[in-house]
């Protein structure tokens, strides 16, 4: 496998958890997502308060072996495959998010032990993606998603090959791999604007061989490449309507 990227990884879970231990406050309200840099102190005013939202987790799933059984946004010619990113556009028949592109991942039931077994129980659900292949390298903060009334955990893993992928009827339209040096190249980074009810809404965006990724996704990445320090400089005044790419929200 990539070890070097196993070690970035577990040196970025390593990292949030320091932070989560010395700045607990603010990382319970999602501190360490709101900005480029980790915040030390709480927010005045919180997306959500501690207890408010409902449990939730996802699988951040980097895959370092050759690609299998589903399509691959911007994939380059050539034998060896570069890493990739796992994510899934959601069912368009669904109610909430319908189309978007997401991590799998969902609610912490009762059942589960932790966010990291609630993650790969969801990801075994909507693509069949076996935990066994799953190393898991840890949990980072948790981020709320305040318009979803979630409280997500994201858990970091690795696989070597994820074998077939079949995504879940009703639930996931597709399954999306996004090569890490199409993520990090700055032509496709961008700025998602979304204009409602009187007030702009800006977010980081990627956008790969015309998969859009934004939103909360949007933002979990753009921290997550940062944070390794894979972020190249790009042009944060280049903008994207994620309408014009799903246009059922």
């Amino acid at each position: 496998m990539h070890a070097s990227m196993v070690d970035e990884l577990s040196r970025l879970v390593a990292s949030a958890g320091e932070y989560a231990v010395k700045w607990p406050e603010a990382a319970e309200l999602g501190g360490w997502w709101w900005t480029p840099e980790p915040a030390t102190t709480p927010p005045a005013e919180p997306a959500m308060l501690p207890g408010e939202g409902r449990e939730a987790a996802v699988l951040v799933l980097f895959c370092l072996g050759p690609s299998s059984g589903a399509g691959t946004a911007a994939a380059g010619a050539g034998d060896v495959a570069p890493p990739y990113v796992l994510v899934t556009e959601r069912s368009r028949s669904l109610a909430k998010h319908p189309g978007q592109v997401a991590f799998p991942g969902g609610a912490v039931e009762a059942f589960d032990a932790d966010p990291t077994a609630a993650a790969l129980r969801e990801a075994h659900e909507e693509i069949g993606l076996e935990p066994s292949r799953v190393e898991v390298i840890g949990q980072l903060p948790p981020a709320p998603v305040p318009v979803s009334g979630f409280m997500v955990t994201p858990v970091v893993g690795v696989v070597r090959e994820t074998g077939v992928l079949v995504p879940q009827v009703g639930e996931v339209e597709a399954v999306i791999r996004v090569p890490v040096p199409q993520l990090v190249d700055p032509v496709n980074r961008s700025t998602s604007v979304i204009h409602r009810h009187g007030t702009t809404h800006r977010a980081p965006a990627f956008l790969v061989g015309g998969t859009l990724i934004w939103g909360f996704t949007g933002i979990l990445l753009d921290r997550i490449l940062s944070r390794l320090g894979w972020e190249e400089p790009w042009d944060q005044e280049a903008s994207v309507d994620p309408r014009e790419y799903q246009p059922l929200f």
